[in-house]
């Protein structure tokens, strides 16, 4: 009965057992029935109830927040920094690469940014100066050094003696070597070749078959080139930077190319400042200003296409990038474009360079860092990188791919590598590089003669080398 539970005792308030009383009266000397017990009661229960509810899905979501942290905790995130950011490239990294590799290692999260090329070098020395450098980032293998010295990047030559895929690398493994040691995957390359317009040779009289291959032949095309309508130049013969970090990529293989070197062997010393290093600068200054030819200032685009694609240039020395461009925005002149191999003096030799992946001493995932590269030295990463960006395959396996054997030009810049000459791998490679280029711009427009250029370029670069 309800009554029975509620009271001191189950014996009733005088400590007997009460009488049944299915008719609900009140018996003598009994306290007085109360209706609203049952109420009571059946609210006491609901009560009970929403309590012991209320403890379940709190122990469910303990145990909910418990597994994601713990799902949280084995998640591993590997950091990469990408340099550049075209469209192509990001599409390819993002929706192809990084899918991929999260799936070969589950567990594991990319975290990938993608930081442009003028930007990358001041980021990088905010994040290691604040001890948050990313696992792994890509640059130019002249940066190599200079990230060596500082202890910045790990050496990677234990990892290449296991890697089944480095004999298909060949010499492109050495590109970010430093003090003998290898610390960079290169992923895809850049060159400056020169490059012409096979409708204008044969305007001009010339064998688009037969492109200059030595700096007098050079010379002579570029003053058939050349056209005037009347004292007015319409056409340059060959355009020639004289400005910035181009100035010094065009113009060393011309230094290479009469047997000289642009540091001492054990780079403590310049070594341009010399008889062929003067040859090479007064030839490179008489091309680039030679009237007859075309003038000091370099050409300048013509809406979305180069000079060369506009026509107001018969020759110049471009990297494979700018060709895939004058394919996609002038294709009615990509197929007279043309590309020459190195030119030769006492010996051919052409500017090459590679950009790739360092891992940073600084990384929490050493292992997963690793084994990203692994992953995007895979001749399909490479291929989805190098295709997205138009440059050269690090990989020899990879110049016979579709992306490079449909392309002419490609096909080129590959042949050209067999002579390539890359920049010294020193620490003060690029205050050297900036000194080199200020005194080829002063030869360039007549404010110092080209030996005296040299010689002061070495007392400064000197400087900084010892």
């Amino acid at each position: 009965m309800l009554w029975a539970s509620w009271g001191p005792g189950r014996e009733g308030i005088n400590g007997r057992q009460p009488e049944p009383n299915p008719a609900g009266l009140t018996p003598a000397g009994a306290l007085p029935a109360r209706p609203w017990k049952g109420r009571v009661e059946m609210q006491r229960h609901k009560k009970a109830t929403a309590l012991r509810t209320c403890a379940v899905v709190l122990v469910l979501m303990t145990l909910m927040v418990v597994a994601a942290g713990a799902s949280l905790a084995a998640e591993r995130t590997v950091r990469v920094w990408f340099a550049g950011t075209p469209e192509p490239f990001m599409r390819a990294v993002n929706d192809v690469l990084k899918p991929a590799f999260e799936t070969k290692h589950p567990g594991v999260r990319l975290q990938v940014d993608f930081i442009p090329w003028g930007e990358l070098s001041p980021k990088l020395a905010t994040a290691f100066a604040g001890g948050v450098a990313p696992d792994l980032f890509m640059h130019g293998q002249a940066a190599t050094a200079s990230f060596a010295a500082a202890g910045q990047v790990a050496p990677l030559d234990d990892w290449f003696a296991s890697f089944s895929g480095a004999a298909d690398f060949g010499a492109t493994l050495n590109a970010g070597s430093y003090l003998g040691k290898r610390y960079m995957l290169p992923v895809f390359g850049s060159g400056q070749l020169l490059v012409y317009r096979a409708d204008f040779f044969r305007e001009a009289g010339l064998d688009p078959q037969a492109p200059p291959s030595t700096w007098d032949e050079l010379m002579a095309a570029a003053r058939k080139l050349a056209r005037h309508e009347g004292a007015r130049l319409i056409r340059e013969g060959i355009d020639l930077p004289v400005r910035g970090i181009s100035a010094q990529q065009v113009w060393s293989p011309f230094l290479w190319q009469n047997g000289g070197e642009l540091l001492s062997s054990d780079g403590t010393a310049a070594a341009f400042n010399t008889p062929a290093g003067a040859e090479a600068l007064r030839f490179y200054v008489s091309l680039a200003t030679d009237a007859a030819i075309g003038t000091v200032d370099e050409a300048q685009p013509v809406g979305n296409l180069p000079p060369l694609a506009a026509g107001t240039v018969a020759m110049s020395f471009l990297p494979l990038e700018v060709i895939n461009d004058i394919a996609n925005y002038a294709p009615d002149v990509y197929p007279h474009i043309r590309v020459a191999a190195p030119l030769r003096r006492q010996t051919q030799a052409a500017w090459f360079s590679f950009a790739g992946m360092f891992v940073s001493r600084q990384s929490k995932e050493p292992e997963l860092a690793r084994e990203f590269l692994a992953f995007l030295a895979g001749e399909e990463p490479l291929e989805a990188i190098v295709s997205a960006l138009g440059g050269l395959p690090p990989r020899q396996s990879l110049s016979r791919a579709s992306f490079v054997t449909k392309n002419p030009a490609a096909v080129a810049f590959i042949q050209g590598m067999a002579h390539a000459r890359f920049n010294p791998n020193h620490p003060q490679w690029v205050k050297t590089r900036d000194i080199l280029v200020r005194y080829i711009e002063q030869a360039a427009f007549g404010r110092l003669a080209p030996d005296q250029a040299l010689a002061q370029a070495e007392r400064e670069v000197n400087r900084i080398l010892r």
